[in-house]
């Protein structure tokens, strides 16, 4: 009788130990296991190559230092040019001599990155006379109605033209052109921008405003040779794809290396999870923000991942606390860490830093140009003592990961913040801040620093992805094929963020903008943080430098190729047969995707 009580007794705990099981596996995940990469980070000693161009200088970059205009247009051509290998060389109008014809002679192709022709004067001659003999002519940027550009402008294919210029509020590709060209893209608070000008038939038309009224990007051969007109004015770093893709018409065919890499953050992604209700959470879901999350935000977030392929980089907060002097209380509670940080790492997700707390790593010199409430840190050593919370924290919980991605609270890093990472952190690989120029932030360019830390900017952000976000990324897309997109989950707790739409609509226009990457950036890989950090190191480390036989036959040599390396390549004539060595895509009618494994490449036209 005893003995079956216990029995009795030892299957009730049993029953609680597989209950006890049950509910833990729910809470935190299934254990995650360590995600193979074909992308994993290089050691500092295998870039060899930053950004490095083949050797002859085949492309002259024309520019008046004295005219604000060009000076602009020249900031934007000069990262163009180098991003794409162009091998080029400067040159300022203003030291301009009687050599002038002869120097032009010396290049294949010349951009003119002014408004104004009027420096160059009568030389404008010299530079038509080239282009009939073969040479290739960009002008970079909309040209000014004047004495000088009327004498060339029949050779450009300008019927007529306006002293004014041209309101330009939106930007449509023909499909054939740029990727993404299924869209228009509005500019917000449009302008005059844009020559305003009648072409004539034998021009070539690739983008132009939504009303067919303004030509925004047209080619003309002339006599041997070849003009194109890029007559967008908005000369700013988001839309650099514009004018890149303006570029690559130049030649028959034209080849350039990419990144190929489609990147979510999650900031603030495990954090400690805000208590109470938020007011439109509240009222679209009668529930608390916890249970939002747990129940509604985080399954649609995963369910969107799965429907694209995409794998989140989710970074940690430990705490919301804004301790910036003195002991820095660590976060006991970790529960919600191990539940949603497995969780990401189980999609194939990773993790990365974010912060101790939400204050930026600043000291008590750095000065912000707008409040934002955020308070500096007391010295360099309680500043350094946050990071090294952080850094012990998230290897406690999650102790097999190597955790390399750092994203700065608010996109925010001093000189200070940013030089501790490089120096006394190497598990820290790589920063990912943004793209676009910003009052506070730490701007970046996809590069590689001198420290050995690779920059990854984000390019766009949140749940509302207005209409400068979709053109920036649909330039992005064209220029280093890239997408790079960051949300938080207290998006849904901000008015400013758009917290009224509600996350109905706000999942919608993620699940929009995923799409349009599916649709628009055909075989774009999706990476996670450090992998993209991985896909930029091969992308600086390559100098390409290709040739063209009479029997289209090109030889593509990518020095520097450390496995694979990616290229675009635009035909503007014909079309590519095979590529040996490398697998292509065809991504339109003029634009392939190449990724070479071979040191030496040969593509077949026909």
């Amino acid at each position: 009788m005893k003995s079956g009580r216990f029995r009795e007794f030892i299957g009730i705990i049993a029953g609680f130990i597989v209950l006890f099981v049950i509910l833990l596996v729910e809470r935190i995940g299934i254990l995650y296991e360590t995600t193979d990469t074909d992308l994993k980070l290089l050691k500092d000693d295998q870039i060899v190559y930053m950004k490095e161009a083949a050797r002859n200088k085949t492309c002259l970059l024309l520019w008046d230092s004295q005219d604000a205009g060009s000076v602009k247009a020249f900031s934007v051509y000069k990262p163009i040019l180098t991003d794409m290998r162009v091998p080029y060389n400067t040159f300022d109008i203003n030291d301009k001599d009687d050599n002038f014809g002869i120097m032009i002679r010396s290049y294949n192709t010349v951009v003119i990155a002014m408004n104004n022709l009027e420096p160059i004067g009568k030389d404008i001659l010299k530079i038509t006379e080239w282009v009939g003999n073969g040479g290739k002519v960009l002008f970079g940027v909309p040209p000014f109605k004047s004495e000088i550009f009327d004498f060339i402008s029949s050779k450009l294919g300008v019927v007529s033209s306006k002293s004014e210029y041209a309101l330009v509020n939106d930007f449509v590709s023909e499909a054939y052109f740029m990727l993404g060209a299924q869209n228009i893209y509005s500019i917000e608070d449009g302008y005059e921008s844009a020559l305003s000008a009648v072409l004539d038939d034998e021009c070539s038309v690739y983008a132009h405003t939504s009303d067919n009224k303004v030509p925004l990007v047209w080619s003309r051969n002339y006599q041997d040779g070849k003009f194109v007109i890029c007559n967008y004015g908005y000369t700013e770093k988001a839309y650099r794809g514009i004018f890149s893709s303006a570029y690559t018409l130049l030649d028959d065919v034209f080849i350039y290396p990419v990144i190929n890499a489609s990147t979510f953050y999650l900031d603030d992604f495990p954090s400690p999870v805000p208590s109470g209700d938020g007011q439109y959470v509240k009222r679209d879901y009668n529930m608390g923000i916890a249970d939002f999350y747990s129940r509604v935000w985080w399954p649609d977030m995963l369910s969107l991942g799965e429907k694209h392929d995409i794998r989140y980089t989710g970074l940690i907060i430990e705490t919301y606390k804004d301790t910036t002097s003195g002991q820095l209380p660590p976060n006991e509670s970790t529960s919600n860490y191990y539940y949603y940080g497995n969780l990401v790492l189980n999609q194939g997700g990773e993790l990365g830093y974010h912060g101790y707390n939400h204050q930026p790593l600043c000291l008590e010199n750095f000065e912000y140009s707008k409040e934002l409430g955020y308070k500096k840190w007391e010295d360099y050593e309680t500043m350094k003592d946050a990071m090294d919370e952080l850094i012990r924290f998230s290897t406690g919980i999650f102790p097999n990961q190597d955790l390399s991605v750092y994203v700065p609270p608010s996109n925010i890093l001093s000189d200070e913040g940013r030089q501790m990472l490089g120096y006394e952190y190497p598990q820290v690989k790589t920063i990912a801040s943004i793209y676009l120029e910003g009052s506070d932030e730490y701007v970046q360019e996809f590069e590689v620093s001198p420290d050995g830390i690779v920059e990854t900017p984000r390019l766009i952000s949140g749940g509302v992805i207005d209409d400068y976000m979709k053109i920036t990324a649909f330039c992005e897309l064209n220029f280093h094929f890239v997408c790079s997109h960051f949300i938080h989950p207290d998006d849904l707790l901000d008015e400013d963020r758009g917290a009224s739409l509600g996350w109905a609509v706000f999942k919608e226009r993620i699940d929009e903008y995923m799409t349009w990457i599916d649709e628009s950036g055909k075989d774009i890989r999706h990476l996670t943080g450090s992998e993209m950090a991985g896909a930029v190191q091969r992308y600086v480390n390559i100098v390409p430098e290709y040739s063209e036989s009479e029997d289209d036959v090109i030889t593509l040599s990518s020095k520097g190729l450390i496995d694979t390396a990616y290229y675009l390549i635009r035909v503007n004539d014909g079309e590519i047969a095979n590529a040996y060595g490398g697998e292509l895509v065809k991504l339109n009618d003029t634009l392939y995707l190449l990724k070479a494994h071979s040191k030496k490449i040969t593509i077949t036209r026909r």
